[in-house]
């Protein structure tokens, strides 16, 4: 055989290795097995150990460590034996206070139960059917989070639940469900979809972007958010879907808090968007779609111009949509102490907007700082209080 002959033939059976290693299955929790399979005890073991880029499966069953993953790859739960739990839970056997892995650049230090950071090559992580329990984590008082996309990561979280992501008696800590940000540096992109987040005191799902323009542009769609802890025992505020800073779409989510918040005192919002840290307007949300029920707060709050909320449905709420200047259309509220809240503080109240085709029924007060001509627009029954606005004649 000749010299290059030989080396084609070496050449070939090394490609075919390095085919075959990545053709493997990879697994944890022992519910697959043969000689297709790669078997991993731990989910920490098997994000670190599979070759970038690969799909890991996680049988059902409790999985209580501490999960960082820096590689593109895909994280998916799977169903085995009529059974498809595959819960990741607080690793802390002694009960010592939680120690941060994590710096965000909004909050400072972060317990993160599923951390996603500094992950080379670049490429997306994803998340699918995953539970993350927080159930334990809050002894401490740390800032708790289920799941933490880093700046500088990417990727999809799709039919996940965050649950028990709480702090009890630490008013300066939070419990967060899904946590995604993005700072200076490339841009990056979130979709958090189909999930479940309940049982937080601080906030379900934020995306977080402190650069102007923003450098994330998050998707938010189809999530369930719910079980507000009591904020007046808690916190100062509590709220399902927040965004600082940060390029997002929020549609078709359904939000609603648990039963323990008062009228007089809860401080819950189910929708809230701001600028970034330094108040740079522009990075702009979407909020279309959205069901808000039976929460004691402000259903969406926009403090940022240029929003859009359209064609939302939100009723038993104290507040439907408070916002600054922007487009409003097609929502319909319910229900409601009040209505629709615009920025009073502008001379020219909410003129400068798209505010048409809005509906408001049984409402204590139908409209604040709306010119008259614009609630023409609109429609309004049962209302005890149509206008209220001293600053627009």
């Amino acid at each position: 055989m000749s010299r290059d002959r030989a080396w084609f033939f070496l050449a070939m059976v090394t490609l075919a290795g390095s085919a075959s290693l990545h053709a493997l299955n990879y697994e944890v929790g022992g519910c697959k097995t043969g000689k297709s399979y790669v078997n991993f005890t731990t989910i920490s073991a098997a994000v670190s150990g599979v070759p970038a880029g690969s799909t890991i499966q996680v049988c059902p069953g409790v999985y209580p460590e501490q999960v960082t993953i820096s590689q593109p790859l895909t994280l998916k739960g799977i169903t085995f034996n009529n059974s498809s739990r595959s819960v990741i839970t607080i690793n802390n056997p002694t009960g010592a206070p939680l120690a941060p892995n994590v710096t965000s650049i909004e909050a400072g230090p972060v317990y993160a139960q599923v951390l996603v950071q500094n992950v080379i090559p670049l490429g997306p992580v994803n998340i699918i059917g995953i539970t993350v329990d927080g159930t334990g984590g809050g002894a401490g008082c740390p800032t708790l989070a289920g799941i933490f996309y880093a700046s500088g990561t990417s990727g999809t979280v799709n039919e996940v639940a965050t649950r028990h992501q709480l702090t009890p008696g630490c008013f300066l800590a939070s419990g967060n469900g899904i946590w995604a940000e993005n700072g200076a540096g490339p841009n990056q992109t979130i979709t958090v979809e189909n999930s479940s987040v309940h049982d937080f005191d601080s906030t379900g799902i934020q995306a977080i972007s402190e650069q102007f323009p923003s450098t994330l542009t998050a998707t938010i769609k189809g999530n369930f958010a719910s079980n507000f802890v009591d904020v007046t025992v808690q916190h100062d505020r509590a709220q399902g879907i927040q965004n600082i800073g940060a390029t997002s779409a929020i549609t078709d989510n359904f939000i609603t808090s648990g039963s323990g918040n008062t009228p007089s005192t809860a401080n819950l919002f189910g929708v809230i968007s701001y600028p970034d840290a330094n108040d740079d307007e522009g990075n702009v949300i979407t909020a279309s779609g959205n069901t808000v029920a039976d929460l004691y707060g402000y259903a969406i709050t926009s403090q940022q111009f240029g929003d859009t909320a359209k064609s939302n449905k939100l009723s038993n709420v104290y507040a439907g949509l408070v916002v600054f200047v922007a487009v409003v259309e097609s929502n319909t509220v319910m229900n409601t102490s009040q209505g629709y809240v615009f920025n009073a503080s502008n001379p020219q109240c909410a003129s400068e907007g798209t505010i048409s085709g809005n509906v408001v029924n049984d409402s204590s007060l139908a409209f604040f700082g709306l010119p008259l001509v614009q609630i023409q627009k609109n429609q309004v029954d049962n209302d005890d209080v149509v206008q209220m606005s001293p600053q627009c004649p």
